[in-house]
């Protein structure tokens, strides 16, 4: 197995072993944004690694390959971690989701939520807030579904992943290896 492979399934193991700890601690269960930006350091760091290592090792090897470099362990980074967000929303930690949703069935019930929903969508201007409610947790419901979660942190990890090998690949060519 190649060593930027080794690194990517390396830091999706370890980014998928720190969300389950944070679970079994129950910290910050309910807040993403901190997740996501670990998301984002690990999957740096590892196509950062990746890159190095091969550089150090090949120091002859054209652009391309350093990118190919950064991909062989971002991408194999995503499809885990997308894959694991899957059964973590699905089947770990279901509840994540339902309160989401109780979070937003309550702010419906308030007749200032209706309002704004009202004011700020045309097609709405003309329906019920029965009608207004329906259509606001159908919505919710497929955006905070494991799939849909699945969905968008792979596009997300994957474009992600991508627009690091190369801009990591670049920096190292010119700043540290002075190509």
């Amino acid at each position: 197995m190649r060593f930027p492979l080794k690194i990517g399934l390396i830091f999706a193991a370890s980014w998928i072993a720190f969300k389950m700890l944070a679970l079994a601690i129950n910290w910050s269960t309910n807040d993403i944004r901190f997740f996501v930006f670990v998301n984002m350091l690990f999957i740096t760091t590892a196509a950062s690694f990746s890159i190095y290592k091969e550089k150090r090792a090949n120091p002859d090897n054209p652009l391309l390959q350093d990118i190919k470099n950064g991909l062989l362990s971002s991408l194999p980074y995503a499809l885990i971690v997308s894959v694991f967000l899957y059964f973590y929303y699905e089947k770990i930690y279901p509840e994540f989701n339902e309160n989401k949703l109780r979070e937003i069935e309550l702010r419906l019930e308030e007749k200032k939520t209706i309002g704004e929903l009202r004011s700020s969508n045309p097609d709405m201007e003309n329906k019920t807030d029965v009608e207004i409610k329906k259509a606001v947790m159908e919505n919710s419901r497929t955006i905070h579904s494991a799939k849909f979660t699945m969905i968008l942190s792979t596009l997300a990890l994957m474009i992600y992943g991508t627009l690091n090998s190369i801009a990591i690949s670049l920096i190292f060519r010119k700043v540290i290896f002075r190509q």
